[in-house]
């Protein structure tokens, strides 16, 4: 086409408005209202007994739940800033203390653990993967809505998030104690969690 006014006319009236995505902080609000009530309603597909929070050690489960919620939060805002050119995520220096602490936790946990039912412990590997299904949807979508230059890191932040998101549900219906078993399987699911949101999320969030 010779006539660039004529050209520039077209793309104009096929271009659609740019819909400006909300502030990361925001968008983490967004998905974490929308996310747990989906995670706690595919949880009750798994049959689970309610903590009984009156036991002694509950204190600590208590800052462990905080703990895998604050983490969760942030390596979602992670990941939703990692998607937006000229966004600066979260340094690795701000995960690293809750992490500690949260091992701190489950290191004091585990050395306060009785012996119990494998199966029980099994359990847990299937409730995370469970429950984390429709949270790993959301934010696929959430992501997908801005795309991502590096999409290996923003669906490896979200896989993280979903997993620690998983894993505070799970915290609603497991035992005060965590046992050696029941954290390894708790670290598989982590794992689980991230490879599946970045198998599933990358034709969807790559900028192709």
């Amino acid at each position: 086409m010779t006539n660039h006014e004529l050209f520039i006319e077209k793309l104009s009236q096929q271009a659609l408005p740019v819909k400006r995505p909300w502030h990361a902080g925001w968008r983490v609000l967004a998905w974490t209202l929308m996310a747990l009530p989906s995670g706690w309603l595919t949880s009750l597909l798994v049959q689970r007994v309610a903590t009984d929070w009156s036991q002694s050690g509950a204190l600590v489960a208590t800052l462990q739940l905080s703990l895998t919620f604050a983490i969760g939060m942030m390596a979602i805002g992670n990941a939703f800033l990692i998607s937006i050119a000229g966004r600066r995520p979260l340094s690795w220096r701000w995960f690293v203390p809750l992490l500690v602490l949260w091992l701190g936790c489950v290191m004091f946990s585990l050395s306060q653990a009785l012996p119990v039912n494998p199966h029980a412990e099994a359990s847990c590997y299937t409730f995370m993967l469970v429950v984390s299904t429709p949270m790993i949807a959301l934010v696929i979508g959430y992501l997908r809505r801005t795309r991502s230059l590096h999409p290996l890191r923003s669906l490896a932040a979200a896989g993280a998030g979903v997993a620690f998101m998983a894993l505070t549900l799970l915290s609603f219906c497991h035992p005060i104690e965590v046992h050696p078993l029941d954290f390894a399987l708790h670290i598989a699911a982590i794992i689980t969690i991230v490879a599946f949101t970045v198998l599933l999320g990358w034709r969807w969030v790559m900028i192709r």
